[in-house]
């Protein structure tokens, strides 16, 4: 073996070295990336030469003289880091395993870690670096998903469509010590099929003729027409009740005590309205319901003021998109002006069998590669995929101690190899010195 041999042995460990010192500047560059996943550096040894027919005394043992060192491997650690919490309710970190699918420019398709996200001028749900955020729309009316990802599109012109009034829930107490001719007037606002508002009036009058009697009628704006279901005289009827308070009957359905499901329902169906409005929205049927499902009435016979404590309906009017936000199986609802709450998307992830075998494809992305295998995509909380968490992103998870020990000792390594190759060159100097 000659001197060259160190001298090419220190070459390597310095080359090593500074791949290694590449890496760690690498990591601390971006220990404040949203989503970085740092990576760390193995060496190993090269390929040993042996002098030939040369062994240790009578051991056998051949002697082997090391050539140097080179870089075995760049391995990335997926591991989880913290979280930060974020102001923008379309920021999402993924709790566990999985990636963030991307759509690129280019229509590749890629997979990050940082779900710092924001919708473009489409309504496009975005990365920073314009790349889409695929998932799968979910149906209005069903509720369910779409069969294939795509990209996720939010427009901010979505409405959410009127609902007409189908129930009418009064809370009302009736004085038991009124006077025969006594009223009150109980007013409710519902909504028509075009998400009109329309004022309806149960008016309560103490019948007299019975102290626990009273008829009620149910009255509405000029326009509209109130008749019944099966009944024209269903906007009006009789209620009467038990010496406690409690109601006996409604338009002559007698509850039973205690009273059954069946009764009830009889008991509410009785006061269904069939109202047409007038105005082109189609004909509704509301039921005002006395009594609930536990044959509890609503409305009571007290030895106090007659008045109306709450009066509630299922109706809204039509509403526009106002806010969103994403719940941990990445499913983005919209909250409504009309009070709605819609759910309009879910955000697809993806998860792989090697996820040291993704290749780095810059803007905090990576791509699939034959050391990866293919994506397994599906949602959240399925699959072995992570949670999501909304209005939160993940942090970088460099380790500043680990990385300056490794930056220590790399520069050691450097150190050490070109003490080497100087000393190396020391020794051939004083080898050509011996010939003058």
């Amino acid at each position: 073996m000659s001197l060259y041999s160190a001298f090419y042995s220190g070459l390597s460990g310095l080359a090593s070295n500074a791949n290694a010192l590449n890496v760690v500047g690498n990591n601390l560059s971006n220990i404040n990336t949203v989503g970085f996943k740092g990576s760390s550096t193995s060496f190993s040894d090269i390929f040993s030469s042996t002098i030939s027919g040369v062994t240790i005394a009578g051991n056998g043992d051949p002697m082997q003289f090391g050539l140097g060192t080179q870089v075995n491997g760049v391995s990335q650690n997926f591991a989880q880091s913290s979280f930060q919490s974020a102001s923008s309710a379309l920021d999402m970190a993924i709790q566990g395993n999985g990636f963030f699918t991307l759509q690129t420019a280019s229509g590749q398709q890629v997979y990050t870690r940082d779900g710092s996200f924001t919708q473009d001028n489409n309504g496009y749900l975005v990365a920073s670096d314009g790349s889409n955020v695929l998932g799968y729309a979910i149906d209005p009316v069903t509720g369910t998903l779409a069969a294939a990802a795509a990209p996720i599109q939010i427009t901010t012109g979505i409405t959410s469509k009127a609902s007409a009034t189908a129930t009418i829930t009064p809370g009302v107490n009736l004085d038991s010590s009124s006077s025969a001719g006594a009223i009150l007037a109980s007013p409710i606002q519902v909504y028509d099929s075009l998400g009109n508002p329309q004022s309806l009036v149960v008016t309560y009058t103490n019948k007299g003729t019975n102290p626990n009697s009273w008829s009620y009628v149910v009255t509405g704006p000029a326009s509209a027409t109130i008749t019944g279901k099966g009944s024209s005289a269903a906007n009006a009827g009789t209620i009467v009740f038990n010496p406690d308070g409690s109601i006996l009957s409604i338009n002559g359905n007698t509850l039973p005590v205690p009273p059954t499901a069946a009764a009830t329902a009889a008991a509410n169906a009785s006061t269904d309205l069939g109202i047409a409005w007038g105005n082109g929205a189609s004909a509704s049927t509301i039921q005002v319901a006395m009594v609930q499902a536990n044959g509890q009435g609503n409305i009571t016979q007290y030895a106090a003021p007659s008045a109306t404590s709450s009066s509630a309906q299922d109706g809204f009017a039509a509403g526009t998109l106002s806010s969103l936000a994403v719940d941990q199986n990445g499913i983005i609802s919209g909250t409504f002006t009309n009070g709605q709450i819609q759910k309009l998307a879910q955000v697809a992830l993806s998860t792989f069998n090697n996820v040291n075998g993704l290749i780095q494809a810059g803007n905090n992305a990576w791509t699939q590669s034959l050391a990866s295998g293919s994506p397994s995509i599906g949602i959240a909380n399925q699959g072995g995929r992570g949670g999501i968490l909304g209005s939160n992103l993940e942090l970088s998870n460099v380790d500043v101690a680990t990385e300056f020990t490794s930056m220590i000792l790399n520069q050691r390594g450097y150190e050490a190899n070109s003490k080497i190759i100087t000393t190396t060159d020391q020794l051939m100097q004083d080898t050509l010195a011996m010939k003058q």
